[in-house]
């Protein structure tokens, strides 16, 4: 596969990033925490109001901790469960019964990067199987801005894409000129730091460790059926419609009780 590439939009940066002897370092790579916020969008989801009654005292937010592992050819992010405190009793219950009656759904563990190979590889939790998704590392259409801002003890500079009806903003360091990122975000001259959703922060460095990772923490993906996205959505599919075939019998099952 060919080498990922950038498509810089703003010369001024792409005469500062070819002339920063940074770039040129190969034993760049450190450690990043986040801090992520979560919505548990619980309300509407019953037209009813002991739905609203009992949701009203939940909390509306909670946070999630992540750790991205990185070096210039590699990365590795995934969920830091040291960090991540328990859902109360009332409120797992909750997001159980919101979800009981939607289609299952995958669950991201962990991503790697291989910026060499032009690789992403998700982990996938689905219907309690593990699977490794892979696809070509394709460049985001970013639209970088103007403005700055201060992220731990690093500048940042915005950049800006569309996703659906939102516009998420990126705020990255050209300090640390990797091309890695949290998440879903990656392909900028600089790792991100920091991430805004329609103008509000959703996810935010806590701290930045310079220090290089061990090789072994930057491929961390447990073992699991390695496919292709279309292959891996091809299956979804089919357990999907197996799931909501049981599901519409068991209905039956109970009318006729």
């Amino acid at each position: 596969m060919k080498k990922f590439k950038f498509i810089l939009l703003f010369p001024a940066i792409v005469f500062f990033l070819n002339s920063n002897p940074l770039f040129a370092q190969e034993t760049i790579g450190g450690k990043v925490s986040y801090e992520q916020i979560i919505n548990y969008n619980l309300e509407g989801v019953f037209d009813d109001p002991r739905w609203d009654a009992y949701i009203a005292d939940l909390p509306k937010t909670g946070k999630s901790y992540h750790t991205l592992y990185f070096s210039s050819q590699e990365a590795m992010y995934e969920e830091d469960p040291s960090k991540n405190k328990p859902m109360s009793r009332e409120l797992r219950g909750a997001i159980m019964k919101a979800n009981y009656s939607k289609k299952p759904q995958a669950v991201v563990k962990k991503i790697y990067y291989d910026f060499e190979a032009n690789e992403r590889v998700e982990q996938r939790e689905f219907m309690t199987r593990n699977f490794l998704v892979s696809t070509e590392l394709e460049q985001k259409k970013w639209r970088l801005t103007s403005n700055k801002k201060k992220v731990q003890d690093y500048v940042c500079l915005g950049a800006e894409i569309k996703v659906g009806t939102e516009i998420i903003t990126a705020w990255f360091t050209s300090e640390i000129p990797v091309a890695a990122g949290p998440d879903n975000y990656f392909g900028l001259p600089g790792l991100i730091l920091g991430l805004e959703k329609n103008g509000e922060v959703f996810l935010l460095a806590t701290s930045i460790d310079l220090t290089p990772p061990e090789k072994s923490d930057l491929n961390t993906l447990d073992k699991g059926q390695k496919l292709s996205l279309e292959k891996f959505e091809k299956i979804a599919a089919e357990k999907i419609e197996e799931y909501q075939k049981m599901m519409e019998a068991r209905k039956k099952n109970k009318t006729k009780g």
